[in-house]
């Protein structure tokens, strides 16, 4: 259940640099990027990093333990009101429900008085989408744990990929391959361009809600 790199320093006791290189360096494309397609019976699952330039995110869905994500929205300048009637051109009203990801700083207020995860509800209001449930905490995770999470189901010690991604998913792609750490620290580099981080960050917040434990704790897996 842990990626191969984090499991050979905690299992098999070799020292291993985690916070160096290549943030999601468990992402190959040959088993990591595979066609697929909406499941009617299962809901969808929207992650969003709220930002204005660029305002990302990603569509995936769950089948047991594996993530297939099915398109990525990304938008230049973008309110979030933008953001939901772009979903809604992209993905039809599914009555088998919708679930909103997003980071903490959805329920802060805006200068307009309103709040990121209140304009999703009233967009979400009429039902279209069958049950909608926000799964917004009120902190963020810590970084070094749902980067685990994130690479342990690109790719976990004994080899299994439970995450794949839509090869039309172009910047998500890019963020698994070119997201790197800041040279000798545990931070992850966001200076380095300005588009990348914002659509793995996304999908960050929807693994950490979906499969977080303690990581590391004796007889518990990370999924």
């Amino acid at each position: 259940s842990y990626d191969e790199r984090f499991f050979k320093q905690e299992a098999l006791g070799e020292y291993l640099s985690l916070n160096a290189g290549r943030v999601y360096y468990a992402f190959e494309r040959e088993g990591n990027v595979a066609e697929t397609s909406v499941d009617g019976k299962k809901p969808l699952l929207w992650a969003l990093d709220f930002n204005v330039d660029p305002m990302c995110s990603v569509i995936a869905q769950i089948d047991e333990q594996r993530v297939r994500v099915l398109d990525e929205i990304v938008l230049s300048r973008a309110s979030t009101q933008q953001a939901c009637e772009e979903f809604t051109r992209r993905f039809r009203p599914h009555a088998a429900g919708l679930v909103v990801y997003a980071d903490a700083t959805g329920a802060r207020m805006q200068t307009t008085g309103t709040t990121d995860v209140a304009i999703l509800k009233q967009f979400f209001r009429s039902g279209e989408y069958g049950d909608v449930k926000f799964r917004i905490p009120a902190a963020n995770p810590a970084v070094r744990e749902r980067v685990l999470l994130m690479n342990a189901k690109l790719a976990s010690a004994d080899g299994e990929r439970a995450l794949t991604v839509q090869r039309k998913c172009t910047e998500l792609i890019k963020d698994l391959e070119q997201v790197i750490y800041k040279e000798n620290t545990q931070a992850i580099d966001k200076d380095r361009d300005a588009k990348r981080t914002h659509l793995s960050d996304a999908l960050g917040y929807l693994m950490w809600q979906e499969f977080r434990v303690k990581v590391g704790e004796r007889n518990q897996r990370l999924f």
